[in-house]
């Protein structure tokens, strides 16, 4: 067990996972009309920005959404709002405007390193009576596993007396089809989120939403496929990571704009190689100049 808590503690501290509610880049205030009057839509993607773990298997059981009724998705945030016990100007006393409405989704085990440097999956989408999305719920199973190399795995234990975690929303998150079609992506921070304790690997989900029409995206190769890079990109305030495909293609989403550095840690006896003084602006996609590490 030495072998394991040296491992991960050299590992986890470089690792981000993204579940991702994709969006559409076009907005509207029209309405979709397929959707029945009274309703709106949610579509939520997965995706995985990975940690050198081999594989890490999540059982995701089911997602639901909290929805105020008595507010508009448009509104601006207001002071308390995610409060369970918060009675404000739009609410009746018992809260009665304030629902949980579970999504359609496939219940499963989803290998999230499968879904990483962009690539998604749909996780859950459908119908929920129309008002302001304040809080994403995702409810898990027991089936969960790492794997420290193509073979040895270990039990995933969800830390804490609930299976399931959730997150606040504010309507600035969301990305809006329509007024009543909406899209959002949740980024799950595998880092702050696996911990090796007493013998064993425990689960205590941290992550954010965020809104991807105004977040940036950095691209680039790192070669050779050999290095097995790790690359990471880091400022005062943010720190995201990749790890590339076998072709050296890498990439990250939901980039804050800011000056970055972007360091390239290789493996095997290749050297460290980091650019300094990268700038990213929102909504934009960045590509940077292939990179080759040397030993």
């Amino acid at each position: 067990m030495k072998t394991v808590t040296k491992w991960l503690a050299a590992t986890t501290s470089a690792a981000a996972v993204l579940f991702v509610f994709a969006c559409n880049k076009s907005n509207s205030s029209d309405s979709n009309p397929n959707i029945p009057q009274g309703q709106s839509q949610l579509h939520l993607y997965m995706m995985d920005d990975p940690i050198q773990f081999s594989k890490v298997l999540i059982d995701i059981r089911q997602v639901a959404v909290l929805i105020d009724t008595g507010d508009k998705q448009s509104n601006s945030d207001h002071d308390d709002q995610w409060d369970d016990n918060y009675c404000g100007w739009h609410r009746d006393k018992s809260n009665k405007s304030v629902i949980w409405d579970t999504l359609t989704i496939k219940p499963g085990v989803y290998d999230l390193l499968a879904l990483r440097n962009g690539a998604d999956t749909l996780l859950a989408s459908g119908l929920f009576p129309s008002g302001k999305i304040l809080k994403i719920r995702v409810t898990l199973g027991a089936d969960n596993t790492v794997f420290t190399d193509s073979t040895t795995s270990y039990p995933l234990e969800v830390f804490g007396p609930n299976p399931y975690f959730t997150v606040n929303v504010k309507h600035l998150d969301v990305a809006s089809l329509s007024s009543n079609d909406f899209k959002l992506w949740l980024d799950f921070n595998l880092s702050k989120s696996i911990f090796f304790w007493n013998g064993q690997f425990l689960l205590k989900p941290y992550f954010v939403v965020f809104n991807d029409q105004f977040k940036a995206k950095i691209q680039g190769v790192v070669l050779p496929s050999g290095a097995a890079a790790l690359v990471t990109a880091y400022n005062a305030t943010d720190t995201l990571y990749a790890v590339p495909f076998w072709g050296g293609a890498y990439q990250f989403r939901g980039v804050t704009a800011g000056t970055y550095s972007i360091n390239f840690k290789g493996r095997g006896g290749y050297k460290d190689t980091t650019l300094t003084n990268v700038k990213i602006d929102s909504m934009k996609v960045v590509k940077l100049p292939t990179i080759t590490l040397h030993k």
